[in-house]
């Protein structure tokens, strides 16, 4: 699977198993089809510094992503 520009940090399976979100030192999160590797939703911006973690909500719905730049 490709698609960031730098270190991969983080990833996260959704919880029906079909998605993988990834939070890299590229400052994004993507949004990849587990199965085919393509990119679903993203490079979603909006963290000024490295990402370390992702997650995502119990029912899938939604992302959360950390950032060094100490916001979520």
């Amino acid at each position: 699977m490709e698609g960031h520009t730098d270190w991969v940090n983080s990833v996260a399976y959704s919880p029906n198993g079909r998605h993988i979100a990834s939070g890299s030192d590229d400052c994004t999160v993507q949004i990849l089809d587990a199965e085919t590797g393509d990119l679903v939703a993203g490079p979603m911006e909006g963290h000024t510094e490295c990402i370390a973690s992702v997650a995502y909500s119990p029912d899938g719905r939604h992302i959360v992503s950390g950032s060094w730049d100490q916001t979520i």
